[in-house]
């Protein structure tokens, strides 16, 4: 063999296996087995409710709220710093406008404003996932 054909050879088979050991070394660190997936645990996050007002508590500052779509319920305690607003409609809501954007209307409420049934929207500073009662709200809207 030529020289030249000895080099072409040795470059092709090193370039071989530098391709297999690359590509494992690759497959091994991108792919996790089955066990890792199932292992890691997810941390749920959530800073807001929507539910409906079950009963409200004005004496001590609080409502007890039904999340959406859940039977289970959530005592929401208000503070003084907490944001109450009702959000309304600037239009009879069975006879719309043609325009298609709109800015309702926000009014600032008390806690004796509540009624049961009414439809909720809360924003809080903590994390409340898996909580059946929280107090660090930020703002509550009743919704339209």
């Amino acid at each position: 063999m030529k020289k030249n054909q000895i080099i072409i050879l040795a470059v092709i088979v090193v370039l071989i296996f530098g391709g297999v050991i690359g590509w494992t070394l690759i497959q091994k660190g991108k792919i996790p087995s089955g066990e890792e997936i199932t292992s890691k645990e997810e941390v749920e996050e959530v800073f807001s409710l929507s539910g409906i007002v079950s009963s409200v508590d004005t004496e001590n500052n609080f409502l007890m709220v039904r999340p959406a779509g859940e039977e289970k319920e959530i005592k929401v305690v208000l503070s003084d710093t907490t944001k109450l607003i009702k959000l309304e409609f600037p239009f009879d809501p069975k006879n719309p406008p043609k325009e298609a954007t709109f800015t309702p209307t926000q009014t600032e409420i008390e806690i004796s404003d509540f009624k049961e049934e009414d439809n909720i929207f809360i924003k809080t500073k903590t994390n409340i996932a898996g909580k059946s009662e929280f107090d660090d709200v930020d703002f509550i809207h009743i919704m339209p």
